[in-house]
């Protein structure tokens, strides 16, 4: 029997041992997009949790960031890295860490990872060459587009397995076999998640319309950019996974990113390339070092 779509809505809302964003990075969050704060609260707050405070440092003194002198204190790092870059190293460390599961034979988690990394990365680098100005929310939205298949994978999974089966041997698309199966998709679970978490609307909507941008409403450019990344990642690894079955670059999020012409984008694949071979493998070893 199709289990319904309020009872799915109600379970990935209500369930005890679904994941919460921790109090200090949902403190975070609302600092960071107060325009009152100052460096020294947002210090003192970060500060507050010791563990937290190792992994800030550590992450802030990699070569992702490719900042040439040490990190030592949070104050130092807000000053150099910004506060969009801390509230993006803080909450990838808290959700990674959250949404992290072991692999079978129907979840490849590494593989899973790396694809959001990769994605988070593409969907940063993107955003800087065409001067978006929130770099840090759309690495957040790459590295959360996905979520809503972990979050199948672990409180539905008796449903997922027949998703990924039905995907695997048949022509139906992976979106498709979730509608077949649970009539709705990762993309709508992930995006109740999202809200559960209090993350901003705008990161809930990229999440929902991560594969149909031309459906945002809210902030289009951002969802573009992630739905392009999304894609790109794994056109550039050659690894799709199944639950990206079927999906193609929207031709209005090409259009809206001015990459329609197919020499501009194959341009951007190859350059893009380069940066799965530094950042992302940079990045891709501290998630599987369980530091973010």
């Amino acid at each position: 029997m199709m289990l319904t779509i309020d009872y799915i809505r109600d379970k990935v809302k209500t369930i005890i041992n679904l994941p919460a964003l921790p109090s200090i990075a949902m403190e975070v969050v609302e600092m960071v997009d107060n325009p009152r704060t100052s460096a020294s609260q947002l210090g003192k707050i970060i500060s507050s949790d010791q563990a937290l405070t190792a992994k800030v440092l550590k992450i802030a003194n990699s070569p992702f960031y490719g900042f040439p002198k040490k990190i030592s204190t949070i104050d130092f790092a807000i000053i150099v890295l910004g506060f969009d870059a801390l509230k993006e190293i803080v909450i990838s460390i808290s959700l990674v860490s959250s949404l992290q599961k072991k692999s079978d034979t129907y979840f490849d988690s590494k593989a899973f990872w790396d694809h959001a990394i990769a994605t988070g990365v593409i969907a940063r680098k993107i955003a800087r060459d065409l001067g978006y100005r929130i770099s840090g929310e759309v690495f957040v939205g790459g590295l959360l587009h996905d979520m809503g298949v972990s979050v199948m994978h672990r409180y539905f999974n008796g449903e997922f397995r027949r998703i990924v089966d039905i995907a695997r041997e048949s022509e139906l698309t992976f979106i498709e076999a979730e509608e077949s199966v649970l009539g709705v998709t990762h993309a709508e679970i992930g995006s109740w998640l999202a809200e559960r978490w209090n993350l901003p609307d705008h990161l809930v909507e990229a999440i929902l319309y991560h594969n149909t941008p031309s459906k945002a409403e809210m902030n289009p450019e951002l969802v573009s950019i992630i739905h392009c990344a999304d894609i790109v990642a794994s056109r550039i690894s050659g690894q799709q996974a199944v639950f990206d079955k079927g999906i193609d670059f929207e031709p209005a999020a090409l259009e809206r990113l001015q990459l329609s012409d197919p020499q501009v984008l194959e341009e951007l694949m190859s350059k893009y390339a380069e940066v799965l071979e530094t950042d992302v493998k940079e990045a891709a070893m501290l998630a599987h070092m369980n530091l973010i």
